[in-house]
């Protein structure tokens, strides 16, 4: 590996500057009310943002309205014990670490709805296990709002991994996955898990800050993260100064204890589109052409959970 690998292009990206974040008042944002839409008067405080969803009583549909829930948005049908549930405003409570819940797919096209509690960038896993029939598993994630945030599906058994960006309820659908043509029925078993909170946040703006220590410190600080699902990516920021050389030091552990070496991807300012570093090893070393900001972005190789270790030098 090259160890001094050139930054000429973070000048230019530098300079476009990482932009300004005003922040608001220390006042409730629903306080006074500022949802008037009919049918959408409910104010939700969302990380210090107004949200207004549907009253109760009413189901957000795709076209942004709030109707009232009937059969023809919220099916009514022959099924299992917890139908009806086929729309959020019906969704069955779901504790996480509680016990699982066996339910089914019945009849063909049938939606289970779940709704469960949870805090800012509270980490959650979501299985759905194919008890009978010939169901292909799929699993949906709705915030509050009814606003799609991801899914996934597998023939016999899904996960679902999921981060929670606001302290609010949250919504799971239960369904066949429309990517089997066959007609789909049988029963399943769901759990939820809490994985904790993320250690490190996913995006620029919840990034992780640190400092270097003198390339001489006899004992420099030791950073620690912890993929905690395949898919997991940590932010890191840190500020450099002109001509001087820097250094990731990562801890690939013992035989013992092995520790992750993640892969890097280091930006300038905030061009996130092209990274100016990538780099998986041990050592990654650059020296900064210009005093700046930059965002470090780890994320684990093979897509493979674990922790990691490092240190931050500065020559």
């Amino acid at each position: 590996m090259n160890r001094s690998l050139s930054l000429l292009v973070l000048l230019a990206s530098a300079l476009q500057g990482a932009g300004c974040i005003v922040k608001g008042s220390d006042d409730s944002p629903c306080d006074p009310n500022p949802c008037t839409q009919a049918n959408r008067g409910t104010c939700a405080d969302e990380a210090g943002e107004a949200r207004c969803l549907c009253d109760a009583g009413f189901i957000a549909r795709p076209s942004g309205a709030c109707e009232p829930v009937s059969a023809a948005n919220c099916a009514e049908h022959a099924g299992d014990a917890s139908e009806p549930d086929d729309c959020l405003a019906r969704a069955r409570l779901l504790s996480s670490g509680g016990p699982t819940l066996q339910q089914s797919i019945e009849p063909a096209g049938d939606y289970d709805f779940f709704q469960f509690s949870a805090s800012a960038r509270e980490l959650f896993s979501l299985s759905v296990k194919v008890d009978s029939g010939a169901l292909m598993p799929r699993v949906d994630v709705f915030d509050q709002g009814g606003v799609w945030r991801t899914a996934s599906e597998a023939p016999g058994r899904t996960e679902l991994f999921f981060r929670a960006t606001a302290s609010a309820p949250y919504f799971a659908r239960v369904s066949h996955s429309p990517v089997d043509p066959s007609v789909g029925t049988g029963g399943y078993t769901l759990a939820l898990k809490s994985l904790g909170q993320d250690d490190h946040g996913d995006f620029p703006d919840e990034a992780t800050d640190i400092s270097p220590d003198g390339a001489g410190t006899p004992s420099p600080r030791s950073f620690f993260g912890r993929f905690e699902y395949p898919r997991d990516v940590d932010w890191f920021r840190f500020e450099v100064t002109q001509n001087r050389t820097y250094r990731i030091l990562f801890d690939p552990g013992d035989a013992s204890a092995p520790r992750t070496v993640p892969a890097v991807a280091i930006y300038a300012g905030s061009n996130f589109r092209q990274p100016v570093i990538v780099s998986q090893s041990t050592d990654v070393t650059f020296t900064a052409p210009v005093s700046a900001t930059l965002f470090v972005v780890m994320t684990p190789p093979q897509a493979v959970e674990g922790s990691y270790a490092f240190n931050f030098l500065e020559n």
